[in-house]
């Protein structure tokens, strides 16, 4: 036989091993077997590059032996239906994309290299050589993609964020702004062109991470709008005497709130990874969610009890689970091996609406009770966890009970602010998750 024989009959085998995997599947309720439609849904929860640019008939070609097998296919495959590792690996070696079985372990738990793009490779005609997709990547390319997105993510994206942050406070400086409504103007545009970032030029093959980075940056940053009242923040940046009454505690917080949004993005990229592609995670969807999304909210939460005061703190004890209960609902409707049938879609579509409704009248009506009660919130920013020190209202230039009058109106802005942002961005990606569910394909499901 031809090389290219060899190629045709490797790439036939692969494709009717890759077929008897999708029609033995245990897809529920006591049945097996997955669509070619299901299968790709599954393998886009892996990578979101499958929802987009693949249909039934290039897993056809897949099974047929029509097109040349790929590791990052092999692999995403093997992900997508719980293949352990040496199966993964045998679909490698089977494929001709190893030497031998131990390289081909290696390959499959992607510690040698993977494909970058996988566009099917079609068969040429016999007289024409053909090369696979992996053929054309270098050998380091698996090693090297986990530095590569750390260094994008922290270079690409939160460095240019950073830089702004840094630059609106010096316009605010040499300008002479730093008084009266433009500390408001300053916080708007930060939050604006990190949400902008995240929304509309979203790192595409980030999935979930971008969603969760900005949510925690939003979360962490609105209190400032009711501590600016009185020319504070609420990590106490404005108790260092050379900063009171300057811009710079305002810089110095949304910095940290960045940061602190950014290392909590990274753990729930990292464990996501782990959880869904290392064949190492949890057992069910639930626990696969669970554990990417608690630790980066506890360590975020762990920061604000330690550095700012206890009404923030009890707001964020709040706020922060809340946050990561929809994320983990998020993760569970995206689980390749979740099947909601139309009636658990639906239950779960009237019980989100009423659990929304039921949180905005809460909030809306906890918010109103501050607004009406002189004394609440009566907490000042005079203390954290680990010290705490006396206010020179003088130097404020307003009294204590201004400066309580001025935090309760502050808290007002801050409330409506984060229960929209709660209620129309976050339950609203929830409920189109839910939607989707039930269409047997997750466009947009990554992480």
């Amino acid at each position: 036989m031809t090389e290219r024989d060899v190629q045709n009959a490797r790439a036939a085998q692969v494709g009717s091993l890759m077929r008897s995997y999708r029609e033995n599947f245990p897809s529920g309720d006591g049945r097996r077997g997955l669509t070619q439609e299901a299968l790709l849904a599954r393998m886009a929860a892996v990578d979101s590059d499958y929802a987009e640019r693949y249909s039934h008939g290039t897993v056809s070609r897949w099974e047929s032996g029509g097109t040349r097998p790929t590791l990052r296919r092999l692999r995403v495959f093997g992900a997508a239906l719980y293949l352990s590792r040496e199966e993964t690996a045998g679909l490698i070696l089977l494929a001709g994309l190893a030497p031998d079985f131990p390289a081909a372990l290696r390959r499959a738990s992607g510690r040698n290299g993977e494909a970058a793009t996988d566009h099917g490779a079609t068969l040429a005609p016999a007289s024409a050589p053909s090369v696979t997709e992996d053929a054309r990547q270098p050998a380091s390319a698996g090693t090297s993609a986990t530095p590569r997105a750390a260094f994008r993510f922290w270079f690409l994206r939160v460095l240019p964020l950073g830089i702004c942050i840094a630059g609106g406070g010096y316009a605010l400086s040499y300008f002479g702004t730093t008084g009266g409504w433009m500390p408001y103007v300053y916080i708007a545009f930060v939050v604006g062109i990190v949400l902008a970032q995240g929304f509309l030029l979203p790192d595409r093959d980030a999935g979930l991470r971008e969603f969760f980075w900005v949510s925690l940056f939003f979360l962490l940053t609105t209190p400032l709008l009711q501590f600016a009242q009185i020319r504070t923040d609420h990590y106490n940046f404005y108790a260092i005497r050379s900063l009171m009454g300057t811009q710079l505690p305002y810089v110095l917080a949304l910095v940290m709130n960045l940061v602190v949004a950014s290392i909590a993005a990274r753990m729930f990229q990292r464990l996501w990874r782990w959880q869904y592609t290392s064949g190492k995670g949890g057992s069910h969807a639930l626990q696969r969610a669970v554990w990417v999304t608690l630790p980066p909210v506890v360590f975020v939460y762990t920061v604000v009890l330690v550095v700012s005061n206890i009404s923030v703190s009890i707001q964020m004890a709040v706020l922060l689970p809340a946050l990561g209960a929809a994320f983990t609902g998020l993760l569970v409707l995206r689980d390749p091996g979740l099947n909601l049938t139309e009636r658990d879609r639906r239950f779960m579509l009237s019980t989100t609406t009423a659990v929304g409704m039921l949180a905005t009248a809460l909030g809306a009506i906890t918010i109103l009770t501050i607004y009406v009660s002189p004394d609440l919130p009566s907490v000042l920013p005079d203390h954290n966890l680990l010290r705490s020190w006396e206010i020179d209202f003088a130097a404020l230039g307003h009294s204590r009970e201004e400066a309580l009058k001025r935090l309760n109106l502050g808290y007002v802005w801050h409330g409506v602010w984060v229960l929209a942002y709660m209620v129309l961005i976050v339950g609203g990606h929830l409920m189109v998750a839910i939607h989707r569910s039930g269409g047997g394909r997750r466009s947009s499901a990554t992480y």
